[in-house]
């Protein structure tokens, strides 16, 4: 997994801001694997499919996808 690129993608019901603990996690994992943290796409969500709703998040997460 070393130099690959790795990034997190959660909804949450809570929002961006309650995934602090989640995304560090994560971030201490790919230091670990020597892997490179590219980012992350967090959304509020808490059913299913709410985040098809989001037509905002889902263009910010593709416009970061082909960033990549």
């Amino acid at each position: 997994m070393k130099g690959k690129k790795g990034i997190v993608v959660s909804p949450a019901g809570g929002g961006p801001k309650s995934c602090g603990p989640l995304v560090e996690m994560f971030r201490m994992s790919f230091d670990y694997l020597g892997m490179k943290f590219a980012g992350k796409i967090l959304v509020k969500a808490y059913e299913k499919g709410e985040v098809k709703k989001n037509q905002q998040e889902l263009k910010k997460a593709y416009e970061f996808g082909t960033s990549l």
